[in-house]
């Protein structure tokens, strides 16, 4: 292979590189994005909740079942929320610690603050090296 041809690789090896880390950004940004909005629709179900809380109080009424309706859809939101955190965080390359919580990278044994052996990490999937080799016609 010539110098040029290593080049044209290289480059084409950078390229690719380049277009996955753009990927992950991407992938990353909207789960940023979905995650505010979560956050958002999770302060209004709190903030109807307290209302129907307040309006049940005053006016000794128990409403359970709209009570019990916006529990669920409050966990069913929460629950969204935590899949996307553990998306999140796997593209980040951390891990959040079984016993106190803190983030850590994922390649770590031990949390680095508490001391707990962290969970092992799943095996990788066998990612092959890019490397795009142009079809010569000698």
């Amino acid at each position: 292979m010539s110098f040029v041809d290593n080049v044209i690789n290289t480059t084409k090896n950078v390229a690719a590189t380049a277009g996955k880390k753009t990927d992950e950004a991407i992938k990353i940004s909207k789960l940023k994005l979905r995650s505010t909005q979560l956050n958002s629709d999770i302060k209004n179900k709190n903030e109807k909740l307290g209302a129907l809380v307040y309006d049940m109080a005053k006016s000794g009424e128990k409403d359970t079942e709209a009570f019990d309706a916006l529990v669920a859809e409050i966990d069913a939101v929460n629950t969204e929320l935590a899949d996307i955190e553990k998306q999140l965080d796997s593209l980040k390359g951390v891990v959040a610690c079984p016993s106190c919580g803190a983030k850590t990278a994922d390649d770590n044994t031990f949390c680095p603050k508490c001391g707990a052996k962290l969970p092992e990490k799943p095996a990788p999937e066998a990612e092959s090296d890019v490397t795009v080799e142009d079809n010569k016609d000698e």
